[in-house]
């Protein structure tokens, strides 16, 4: 059903039509890990997306109207949300724009270092639901993070339903004015605009329309210093939370 090619590694990740997601490499074909479908997560596979540093995969569920985020290394969740429609593209960026403030931020130490000391490892036994906190996961939080430059995952659908969540976890947009059931969207490196092709359902007697939308989100890039240093924290306390 989908496939899509590692930005950083010989890698692809594919879904078949059971829900089952595949990571092969590229060069032999030999199949690194598979993850089975289940009826807690989902088995209709919409939509594929690699980070931009390739170390996370986000896939989309038709059925459960869920993401989940996938350890590169491994075939487990580190971390999934609930959408509120099936999903049918997902693009996921990094920014790259550079000013005096963003460098300034981006140079800054981390003070949830200070205040917020790294928690004792659990047991691998220890719960399901936090095993990114096992003993041999010790550094999740920080590759659910990835770098401190902003990335984010755009999230398309049917309905004209667009979101964007910065680190592929904390939502700072929601796209309106869009129509149609989403078959491509690409957003700017800048965060200055977004740009959505949509399928328009006309009826049964007329055949759908293809459009072309181009949408200003320059708020986003306005302040994206304050938009990058929340989207951390959040994902930051997201995680310990589940401790």
């Amino acid at each position: 059903n989908f496939a899509v090619w590692s930005p950083k590694r010989d890698l692809i990740a594919l879904a078949n039509k059971v829900g089952e997601v595949l990571l092969h490499r590229l060069a032999n074909f030999q199949r690194v890990w598979s993850l089975p479908p289940n009826e807690s997560t989902g088995k209709e596979v919409s939509a594929l997306a690699w980070r931009p540093d390739g170390k996370i995969l986000a896939f989309g569920l038709a059925d459960t109207k869920k993401v989940i985020l996938c350890d590169v290394e491994k075939p487990e969740s580190l971390h999934s949300f609930s959408v509120s429609v099936p999903l049918t593209f997902m693009y996921w960026m990094e920014v790259t724009e550079e000013n005096s403030v963003l460098t300034s931020f981006y140079n800054a130490e981390d003070e949830s270092s200070l205040l917020l000391p790294k928690l004792p490892a659990l047991p691998k036994n220890y719960s399901t639901t936090a095993k990114i906190f096992s003993e041999e996961k010790s550094d999740e939080i920080m590759k659910l993070m990835g770098d401190v430059r902003l990335n984010a995952l755009v999230l398309g659908g049917i309905d004209g339903f667009i979101e964007i969540y910065a680190y592929g976890m904390y939502k700072i947009a929601t796209i309106t004015g869009v129509t149609g059931s989403c078959l491509a969207l690409c957003l700017s490196s800048d965060l200055k605009s977004l740009s959505v092709v949509t399928e328009v359902d006309n009826g049964p007697d007329t055949d759908s329309e293809i459009t072309y939308f181009q949408m200003d989100t320059s708020l986003l890039s306005t302040y994206l210093p304050e938009v990058t240093r929340m989207a951390r924290k959040f994902t930051h306390i997201s995680t310990l939370l589940q401790y």
